[in-house]
């Protein structure tokens, strides 16, 4: 049973733990687990997960600009009112395990924990806030799992790791510059850049309990914050002059924290039934500003040393996630999970990030003895909503946003891993 037990949460991991953290909500992919380390013996396992969004903001509306304000390329054009704003993506891992004792077992981990990838074009009022925002990130992790007994038939293991984790942010959009201090509505029209990263160190503790014999695993892990202190540059070239700016800037952000629960037990013969729910604190995530860090004045002293040249605005709200699933092993060779997965969107109303719901199904293929193929996929569904980042919101908000709304969309996806053991 404990063979089978390991087999089908391994299913049903790439069915919720792959395609649906792949779009979570806030900026969530990926992170670090556990997992691996309650294999037996020396594993590597290597996979990708691709997600499409299918996102469309439709009556694009709010800019206090008329319909054709900003003299560029796409001048004498009635504005978009409607524009897919998500991109598709990959979301790759990497994880190899090495038990060193009976009782001490250490994995080295590649994750892609925080991104996104929007582009919302140049020819509607959404330019103002983002034409388009991508995020990367890179995770090193390393974590480990002890193991001791804990009665006559169970197990009890202490978690923990540590990572070194990269962050990149870009974005562009089209902004207004004043040009008089004292009329701030006098504005002319530029193309802006933000380019901004850091690394930074974070952390992980938890514990695990097991009964083998009746395939019985649940465990509770702590992800740590992971503070970031951006640097970068923002450009601005304003359209119709040849005028180019460059300034250094700078900012800081915290990654949030997050809890786990996950839990799995046997059933009958051959079934096992799966549950997990994780909080993260996406509220914790409000206003990053970046400020003018060069030793000059920016944009013809619009912006002195100190002050804030761009934001982001997200304030968000915190995320919840809640998956459910039943695993059942076929025969020797195959072996297949369903889940039933929900996210809270953390959307306040500044972004389109509303909740999520996903179904998924996945196989487990044991080619030999010590190879196995795992393929899973996803569809679901991303709530309707709207969002308003104009002076009218009650979080952030400036004189150039937009409001939109959107239906409810479709999210779908695919896990391709493999898993060798020696």
């Amino acid at each position: 049973m404990l063979k089978t037990a390991l087999k089908l949460s391994a299913v049903s991991l790439a069915l919720s733990g792959g395609i649906l953290a792949a779009h979570a909500g806030g900026l969530e992919r990926s992170s670090q687990d556990f997992d691996i380390l309650f294999e037996e013996g020396n594993v590597v396992e290597t996979g990708a997960t691709f997600v499409a969004p299918q996102r469309k903001l439709k009556n694009i509306r709010g800019s206090v600009f008329p319909a054709n304000p900003v003299p560029n390329q796409n001048f004498g054009k009635p504005f978009d009112t409607e524009v897919d704003e998500g991109k598709t993506y990959w979301v790759p891992k990497l994880s190899a395990k090495i038990q060193l004792t009976d009782e001490l077992g250490c994995a080295v981990q590649y994750r892609e924990p925080w991104g996104i990838d929007t582009d919302s074009g140049i020819n509607n009022a959404r330019m103002f806030s983002a034409i388009e925002q991508e995020i990367s990130s890179r995770d090193y992790g390393l974590n480990c799992a002890y193991r001791f007994s804990a009665g006559e038939k169970g197990f009890f293991r202490i978690l923990g790791g540590v990572s070194y984790q990269e962050l990149k942010g870009r974005q562009t959009k089209i902004s207004g510059v004043p040009l008089d201090p004292n009329n701030p509505r006098n504005l002319t029209f530029a193309n802006s850049t933000l380019d901004v990263d850091d690394s930074a160190f974070g952390w992980r503790l938890g514990a695990a309990y097991e009964i083998p014999e009746i395939a019985l695993r649940a465990s509770l892990v702590y992800q740590s914050k992971v503070n970031y202190d951006l640097d970068g540059t923002v450009g601005v070239s304003l359209i119709g002059a040849p005028l180019n700016f460059l300034t250094p800037v700078s900012g800081s952000v915290a990654t949030p924290q997050s809890v786990e629960f996950k839990f799995q037990t046997g059933i009958a013969p051959d079934w096992l039934a799966l549950a997990s729910i994780k909080w993260t604190d996406w509220k914790s995530i409000t206003k990053i500003g970046f400020n003018n860090s060069g030793d000059s004045p920016f944009l013809g002293g619009r912006f002195p040393v100190g002050s804030e040249v761009t934001s982001l605005d997200l304030y968000y709200k915190d995320g919840w996630t809640v998956m459910g699933g039943i695993g059942h092993k076929f025969n020797d060779k195959w072996s297949g999970a369903a889940t039933v997965t929900w996210d809270r969107g953390t959307t306040t109303g500044l972004t389109s990030q509303t909740d999520v719901w996903l179904l998924g199904l996945g196989a487990n293929y044991k080619a030999t003895q010590h190879l196995e193929f795992r393929l899973a996929g996803a569809v679901g569904i991303l709530t309707s909503g709207t969002l308003d980042n104009t002076t009218s919101a009650p979080n952030g908000g400036s004189p150039t946003g937009s409001k939109a709304d959107f239906g409810t969309d479709v999210v779908g996806g695919m896990t391709l891993s493999a898993k060798y053991r020696f």
